[in-house]
């Protein structure tokens, strides 16, 4: 192989690489997308759950302050909960709790806010 082909090929494959990283990004985003989501779907299920168990569960969620409150009312129906609801969600991600039990919890990502 001749120095212009080694070069040649270098260049070839620096031009390759710099065209799928944008596809490779953004296939690590929409995971870590998904990642969030199903973490807000255990958080919506944990609370379907504190409601059916606790009898004034209802008044406690009113009463907590806000969603690092409410986690903890809701942690113990969490398989394999951290401390904080902080702790829980995914880096760059904000999982806010809604003012009701039947209020689904919203998600802010990088990209804004995810529907699901």
């Amino acid at each position: 192989m001749t120095l212009v082909e080694g070069i040649g090929m270098t260049i070839l494959v620096g031009i390759m690489a710099g065209i799928a990283f944008p596809a490779i990004s953004g296939l690590r985003q929409a995971g870590m997308d998904q990642q969030a989501i199903g973490i807000a779907q255990a958080l919506n299920q944990a609370q379907q759950t504190y409601q059916l168990r606790v009898a004034n569960a209802a008044t406690n969620w009113a009463g907590a302050a806000d969603s690092g409150a409410k986690y903890q009312l809701i942690s113990a129906y969490i398989p394999y909960a951290a401390p904080t609801l902080d702790q829980y969600a995914p880096t760059g991600y904000t999982l806010t709790m809604g003012a009701t039990l039947s209020t689904k919890v919203a998600i802010e990502g990088p990209s804004g806010a995810l529907p699901y």
